[in-house]
């Protein structure tokens, strides 16, 4: 309990300031928690956002192995985890909270094998890693548009969505 609510009080504190001004003794005002707790689970606000990213990279890690022969069920898991997330998903797509975050995202070996799975019938080596790395930035820049709108379609429609894009660029 005592590491969601430094997690929500950075999120919280993320919508005003850069991680890099992010003081520790105001994180822990906010979530209420004394700066010996803070240290106790982190050692300073990057450990501490780092946590928060593994967290959203382990879920998709997860997801991708868990749901493997159905990516439908994959992106719709990763929406519907993003959505209940939002607000801390949104700042670290869209206000540079970790500029390398996308990288960590498809660095995962999951999520590249996975990727790179779909493709490996092509031929040519250099092809399936181009187009695995067009599908999966692709998508992910779909996920961007998807969270930043306010009335945006359900998780469901938006795997739905992705998928017939993926399945029209393999034509």
């Amino acid at each position: 309990m005592t590491r969601r609510m430094l997690k929500d009080a950075l999120t919280d504190m993320l919508r005003d300031t850069d991680i890099y001004h992010v003081s520790i003794r105001e994180l822990c005002r906010r979530a209420d928690v004394n700066r010996s707790t803070f240290y106790k689970y982190y050692g300073s606000q990057f450990d501490l956002l780092a946590d928060m990213e593994k967290d959203l990279l382990d879920f998709l890690s997860n997801a991708i192995t868990r749901h493997a022969a159905n990516p439908v069920r994959i992106i719709e898991s990763a929406c519907e985890y993003m959505e209940r997330h939002l607000e801390f998903v949104r700042l670290i797509i869209n206000n540079n909270v970790d500029p390398l975050f996308p990288q960590k995202l498809f660095s995962q070996a999951a999520v590249r094998e996975a990727a790179q799975a779909k493709y490996s019938a092509r031929q040519d080596p250099a092809g399936v890693e181009y187009y695995s790395s067009f599908i999966t930035y692709g998508a992910y820049r779909v996920i961007c548009v998807w969270l930043n709108k306010e009335d945006r379609e359900p998780p469901r429609e938006t795997a739905r969505q992705l998928i017939r894009l993926i399945q029209m660029e393999q034509a």
